[in-house]
């Protein structure tokens, strides 16, 4: 089993349906099946969804830290879809600590969300390529 994906992890990869995606990892079984959370996909009726898949058919996308203003308010929008309120809350301080700042450009100082790993950032430059 790929122990290097983990409850959280943005991933790219293909659905049991044969669908490209894009999302975040919300369960992973013994058995090496995994449920995620779609935000994009080229079956566009599956955005917004949980798909299953194995990890065998999944990558996990790098890391990254927000550190403009639309950055954060995009992952503040989907935290609010995927009704995560730490993470709303995270991301809402974050976005208040850049708002404050005189420059109005600074970005974040701290390191990655300790308790989230699921940072859209930035994905691939064809979110199809997987």
């Amino acid at each position: 089993m790929n122990t290097m994906v983990k409850i959280g992890d943005w991933i790219s990869g293909t659905s049991q349906k044969d669908e490209k995606f894009i999302g975040f990892v919300e369960s992973i079984n013994a058995g090496g099946v995994l449920k995620a959370y779609v935000t994009q996909c080229d079956r566009e009726h599956t955005v917004g969804t949980s798909v299953e898949t194995t990890l065998s058919k999944v990558k996990k996308l790098p890391e990254s830290i927000p550190s403009t203003k639309d950055e954060l308010n995009s992952l503040i929008e989907l935290s609010l879809q995927t009704h995560d309120q730490q993470w709303f809350e995270e991301l809402s301080s974050k976005l208040a600590a850049i708002s404050s700042s005189t420059t109005g450009s600074a970005a974040i100082q701290s390191g990655p969300y300790h308790t989230r790993s699921r940072l859209i950032g930035l994905v691939p430059n064809d979110p199809m390529d997987v």
